[in-house]
């Protein structure tokens, strides 16, 4: 009896730590501060920079064209471009708190996060909001989740 009970509690942890990890064919929604899941298009990308919405949350899908100096001045930052649709150059700044993003020219990832119009554009808080003020970012490279948490990193 006890190593029945023993077996199925074994189980069913094994079940509940299988659903709460991250599954890369399946990518997180990326909300706005209503909740409402966005669209990862370039036309959707089109019209939030036509737009004047105020610093509206985006999600947008690229490929990394150049990898810029990180800024260390103040919070630290990751730079990079994200070329979207072919045509649309985005600057991507990621705080370095929540991790560094492994990268390389040429690879295709998916960026959650405020849009700001700055040059082309550019996209930061891509990642989650420790004072649950702001709609959380991520960033997805190669399947795995970035931003998720609060991992500083060491110079």
């Amino acid at each position: 009896m006890k190593s029945i009970i023993i077996s199925s509690l074994f189980i069913l942890l094994s079940f509940s730590s299988f659903a709460t990890s991250f599954n890369p064919a399946n990518l997180p929604d990326c909300k706005d501060l209503r909740g409402n899941v966005l669209a990862n298009t370039v036309d959707q990308l089109k019209v939030v920079m036509r737009s004047n919405a105020n610093r509206p949350q985006v999600a947008v899908t690229g490929i990394v064209s150049q990898i810029l100096p990180e800024d260390h001045d103040g919070l630290p930052h990751q730079k990079y471009t994200l070329t979207v649709g072919g045509q649309i150059k985005l600057l991507i700044v990621s705080n370095l708190d929540f991790g560094r993003i492994p990268l390389q020219v040429g690879q295709t990832l998916t960026v959650c996060g405020e849009y700001k119009k700055v040059g082309q554009g550019m996209i930061h808080w891509t990642h989650f909001d420790p004072h649950g003020g702001h709609p959380d970012g991520f960033t997805v490279v190669n399947g795995s989740l970035y931003g998720d948490k609060e991992t500083p990193v060491q110079n």
